[in-house]
């Protein structure tokens, strides 16, 4: 996993490639030059994009899926639609193939945002609406999630 902190946002060339911000690009050292695998999201209108090491530990999980049992499969079928291979060019610049971008809405601008061992990435409007749901719950979800993390004796949710 990386410990990129960073949220990115890039505008497409008439091409569609984006240019991979420097700063990322030293994050991610020589991860860079082994390309990027692209997926459709499961849960959101947008993209992910895996580093070619981070690709494989995911096909790692799911080769341990039985393609005979029809749920595996039937997964397997929906995690893999649409996967492309892509490269970034001599001055870092990744072309997000059309149909990909059609269908996570490109427009102007793309939000490159970090989720563990994968970045997601959005079309800038899309992504500022994502975050505007449920924003009244995010303080709830925080506590819930993050409430006792990493400590050992959590005092804090107990009567006194």
């Amino acid at each position: 996993m990386y410990r990129i902190l960073e949220t990115f946002a890039v505008k497409p060339d008439a091409k569609g490639r984006i240019a991979l911000p420097s700063a990322l690009r030293k994050a991610l050292g020589g991860e860079v030059a082994g390309g990027f695998f692209i997926r459709r999201s499961m849960q959101e209108t947008c993209l992910e994009m895996y580093t070619s090491r981070m690709w494989e530990e995911e096909l790692d999980k799911i080769q341990r899926l039985n393609p005979y049992v029809r749920e595996h499969r039937d997964f397997i079928r929906r995690f893999m639609a649409g996967v492309r291979f892509v490269e970034a060019d001599a001055v870092g610049r990744v072309n997000i193939p059309a149909d990909l971008a059609a269908w996570a809405h490109f427009e102007r601008e793309v939000v490159l945002s970090p989720v563990g061992n994968f970045f997601e990435l959005w079309d800038k409007d899309l992504y500022e609406q994502a975050l505007g749901r449920g924003e009244s719950s995010y303080a709830e979800l925080a506590e819930k999630l993050m409430g006792s993390a990493g400590k050992e004796d959590d005092t804090s949710s107990r009567e006194i």
